[in-house]
């Protein structure tokens, strides 16, 4: 009983330090860039800049949720790849060691790893989703003001209205733009514009009146005319209030990526968009076994080969493996009428079941063919 204890202490803290220093490298990686996406958005007002950390931390599950299949994948290839290298693996089939008991040793880790993308898959990364649905929403119904940033131009508009905002300064303590500039323009269809309407005032500050934004303007002036002509009108005002913002409403329903397991299972039937993300969010956990066991055999390399031969095949085949369901996903929420037996992803994970199984026991097939 002592040695096979060892033998699974070793391995396991050996593929635990292993997974997590990948998993911290790879959050790194799609973190920034992610980070980086959304300081855009914040830099050109379309989020407000208190609200970015809180929708990097609910994205964190659906990260993770992609990444620790990755990570153990990598891990058991990089700790086995090493094992056979320093030739322990040749010593422990020596000393009656074989694959199966490095199977076993390898069952913790594994339904540890499958367990936690099962908790976010199915529950947390939902939930998540859900809550930065909601921030983005309440973000569309803040005005332009909410999100200004004093010293640059904000426009935001559709094709055929724009409107550009400036503040020179803003004062936070009394809510109080100073040098406020704020231009309506209406385009034809041609893109030139109809209507041109600019205001320019020496202070404004933001009121709401029955859910509706609007900007309480004092001492400035008004211009509308049309661009080209000579009919331009000039009006001064002590006070005037221009509407920036639409009417306050409820939080849209959560897109179907936000929506509980449960309720995905109940609208299968009637959906293909719940379909769909319910056969990914089972996709994911089955990935986590699969491609577990097809890292045992794939980790088997010559000394003389190289720790690294047989990594970027792996990570390849990970990423056909992967790239198929995606595929397969997109299918189902494309297709229309009755879903054909094709557009499931269940034959996605059994054709990579029979490669594990291929790899375990493939050449041993072959060499019985041969012989007979």
């Amino acid at each position: 009983m002592g040695q096979p204890l060892i033998l699974h202490r070793y391995i396991n803290r050996q593929v635990f330090m292993t997974t997590v220093m990948v998993t911290f490298i790879l959050v790194m990686v799609l973190v920034s860039g992610r980070f980086i996406k959304y300081l855009a958005e914040a830099a050109a007002g379309e989020i407000a800049a208190d609200a970015l950390f809180l929708v990097m931390a609910f994205r964190m599950p659906e990260f993770l949720q992609m990444i620790v299949p990755l990570s153990l994948y990598i891990g058991l290839l990089l700790v086995l790849g090493r094992m056979h290298m320093d030739n322990e693996m040749v010593v422990l089939q020596a000393g009656g060691q074989g694959h199966r008991r490095i199977v076993r040793s390898l069952i913790v880790p594994i339904l540890m790893a499958t367990t936690l993308v099962a908790m976010f898959s199915l529950y947390v990364t939902p939930r998540g989703d859900a809550e930065v649905n909601r921030i983005f929403e309440e973000q569309k119904d803040r005005s332009v003001l909410e999100l200004l940033t004093p010293g640059r131009f904000h426009v935001k508009g559709s094709s055929n209205t724009q409107r550009a905002t400036y503040a020179e300064q803003m004062n936070r303590e009394k809510g109080v733009l100073e040098n406020v500039f704020v231009a309506d323009a209406r385009f034809q269809a041609r893109g030139e514009a109809d209507r041109l309407l600019t205001v320019w005032a020496k202070s404004g500050k933001l009121v709401q009146e029955e859910g509706i934004s609007y900007l309480l303007l004092t001492e400035g002036f008004q211009y509308q005319g049309k661009p080209g002509q000579s009919d331009y009108k000039e009006i001064g005002f002590k006070e005037a209030k221009v509407r920036i913002g639409k009417e306050r409403t409820d939080s849209r329903p959560p897109k179907v990526r936000g929506r509980p397991t449960a309720e995905l299972i109940n609208e299968r039937d009637n959906s293909r968009d719940a379909m769909a993300e319910l056969q990914w969010r089972i996709s994911l956990i089955l990935t986590v076994p699969i491609m577990a066991l097809a890292a045992i055999p794939l980790a088997r390399v010559n000394p003389r080969q190289g720790r690294f031969y047989r990594l970027i095949p792996a990570v390849l085949g990970y990423m056909l493996y992967v790239g198929m369901l995606l595929v397969t996903r997109s299918a189902i929420e494309d297709h229309e009428g009755a879903l054909p037996w094709y557009l499931h992803t269940g034959w996605v994970h059994l054709t990579a079941v029979i490669v594990v199984f291929l790899l375990y026991f493939g050449g041993r097939i072959f060499r019985r063919r041969r012989r007979a």
